[in-house]
């Protein structure tokens, strides 16, 4: 029976971001469908302006989500126990994505457009990177390295060597390389940040990846 030897490696590597992501989280409660579709087609009109007013494309703006739903309030009895719940109009949820180069006076200028502009909008302020792929190769490489640096001391001290690989198990999933960093909770904060308030230094992103890889094992020769 073939003798086999299965590790797991783990790659892990630190990035230095070079994008800063606006995340623009946009809700209400709304009388009609109509109301509230309005109102989001006029939220993302709004983001391509602020965006277009400061010398930035307007397609930086990416519709993440946008959905519209019935809007359900609670009815209770007289003692405030709730006993069902009754359609009160629509909600709509909307979340906008804007990837940006590190530039905190420009983030600035955008977070207060955002607050003077878009009604009832949050912003969520974090980093990543534009380009994840040549990461993920550098973790990929390191965690099979890793592998077998380790498969090779447990063979050895069994008195063995690695041959060739069996096996290897990788389950790719998309790396999520993002850090955030700051929340704005609303209108009112987000027009007051100033450029200063919003120089952040962003950490580098510790990101790491896994793979198993299983190796033959065969007995050293006596001389070695």
């Amino acid at each position: 029976m073939e003798r086999t030897i299965t590790v797991t490696g783990r790659g892990a590597i630190h990035v230095v971001p070079d994008v800063t992501r606006l995340e623009v989280y946009i809700s209400g409660r709304f009388e009609t469908y109509q109301a509230a579709y309005d109102q989001a087609k006029e939220n993302f009109a709004q983001m391509v302006k602020i965006l277009e007013y400061n010398n930035k494309p307007g397609s930086l703006a990416k519709t993440i989500r946008m959905d519209i739903s019935d809007f359900e309030k609670s009815i209770t009895d007289k003692y405030g126990h709730h006993m069902y719940y009754e359609k009160d109009g629509y909600k709509l949820t909307q979340r906008i994505k804007i990837d940006l180069g590190i530039d905190n006076v420009l983030v600035n200028k955008i977070v207060r457009g955002v607050g003077k502009f878009i009604q009832d909008a949050q912003i969520d302020i974090g980093y990543t990177v534009q380009d994840p792929r040549p990461h993920q190769l550098k973790m990929l490489e390191r965690a099979v390295k890793d592998a077998r640096e380790k498969a090779s001391i447990m063979a050895s001290a069994l008195g063995c060597m690695l041959a060739e690989v069996s096996k290897i198990n990788y389950s790719h999933e998309d790396v999520h390389i993002y850090s955030q960093a700051r929340n704005i909770h609303s209108a009112a904060e987000a027009k007051a940040s100033t450029a200063e308030s919003l120089d952040i230094t962003p950490e580098d992103l510790a990101i790491s990846d896994d793979v198993t890889v299983e190796w033959v094992l065969v007995a050293k020769p006596n001389n070695l």
